[in-house]
């Protein structure tokens, strides 16, 4: 048996419970939230701002910009951009939403390991009988394709990344990313990720450029998809594999990279509805809003997120549209956590997001925590 920690090498953030909000007040004197796990959050991100990265607008002129274009490990924040290439796609009649998908097709770009366990909570939301590390017990079983992109953004699934990235090619998600002004975003495998921790002998060393090892991943997640034998060597491998935060953060630091910036600007173009092509927008918008569609604020249309978490790493791409036409949105990325703020604090964060685009006093108050005390 595997432990939880094992599990939780690469979370994605939860969605939290139902949350009213009230029209926003007409000051924006920063003020301290009511809300103390968000007031925590706060008090952390003032005492650690060179950990921090924010590009934020609330819509009505407020900006904030900090460290905004520094890289940072994204984590599963990347996936908006496999979603806008997804929705691309089915909008130019390329893919179809209700393709029947083989399950172990999916299920092979799992390597067991290291999602957060959230391959296994999508079938199991699914009503699909699998193992406890998520492999189907009917690999021959089908699910719509629109199925799988649903599991990436709503339980942050790597394997169903993978594949869409196996179907669309870098290329495409490239062009998707352009769309929203981000230029060539690390579209790597996450699978491939994830077997280099777990086989640290086939993996690229410490440091070692992006591009090599993203080619070794890539080279190592083909082989777990078409070699049985291999899968074994990789299963008989993950008792062995780092399981302290401490011990995987040689690994996260060589995650794909990106910023704030460009995070925002993708996160922007969809909300704001200059994403082309247009037709896109639905689908894009149809997954990144279901998730938090009971925190809506009174006055919004919508918010739309995907958030992301790796060791000593949260961040949250999250956009709001509001009713009258104005689009606030917020990319923030945090590194250097306990892993207590990883596993547990992504609620009070989101809170605290939607509260920042929402109240002006709010917004105010996270800016006034990125400014050094004078």
């Amino acid at each position: 048996m595997f432990t939880r920690r094992r599990f939780l090498i690469a979370g994605s953030l939860a969605i939290p419970g139902a949350l009213a909000f009230g029209s926003a007040p007409a000051a924006a004197e920063p003020r301290r939230s009511s809300d103390p796990e968000a007031a925590a959050w706060l008090d952390w991100i003032a005492g650690h701002r060179d950990s921090v990265s924010v590009a934020a607008i609330d819509g009505s002129g407020g900006r904030i910009r900090h460290l905004d274009r520094k890289p940072r490990v994204l984590a599963s924040t990347i996936k908006v951009v496999h979603l806008a290439a997804y929705a691309t796609a089915v909008s130019r009649g390329l893919l179809d939403p209700a393709e029947p998908i083989r399950l172990g097709d999916w299920d092979a770009r799992h390597p067991y390991v290291s999602d957060g366990r959230a391959h296994f909570s999508a079938l199991t939301a699914l009503g699909i009988p699998c193992n406890e590390y998520g492999i189907a017990d009917d690999p021959d079983r089908t699910v719509p394709l629109d199925t799988l992109v649903a599991a990436m953004i709503d339980f942050s699934d790597n394997a169903a990344t993978d594949y869409l990235r196996g179907r669309l090619g870098d290329p495409a998600l490239h062009r998707a990313a352009a769309a929203g002004g981000w230029h060539r975003p690390d579209t790597r495998s996450l699978q491939g990720e994830v077997l280099q921790l777990i086989l640290p002998e086939h993996a690229a060393p410490v440091g070692a450029p992006t591009a090599l090892r993203r080619v070794i991943g890539d080279h190592l997640a083909q082989r777990f998809i078409h070699d049985l034998t291999f899968r074994k060597q990789v299963w008989d491998r993950i008792p062995e594999m780092p399981a302290t935060s401490e011990e995987q953060w040689p690994w996260t630091q060589g995650h794909a990279h990106g910023t704030a910036a460009e995070l925002a600007g993708l996160h922007h173009a969809v909300a704001a509805g200059t994403f082309r092509p247009r037709s896109a927008l639905p689908v894009i918008r149809g997954h990144l809003e279901r998730g938090l569609a009971s925190l809506v604020p009174e006055g919004a249309a919508a918010v739309g997120f995907k958030g992301g978490s790796l060791p000593r790493t949260v961040n949250i791409g999250l956009n709001v549209r509001w009713q009258d036409g104005r689009t606030g949105v917020l990319a923030l990325m945090l590194t250097g956590l306990s892993d207590d703020q990883v596993l547990n604090g992504g609620p009070a964060l989101i809170r605290l997001g939607i509260g920042a685009l929402s109240h002006p006093d709010q917004f105010a108050t996270l800016a006034k925590s990125l400014t050094p005390n004078p």
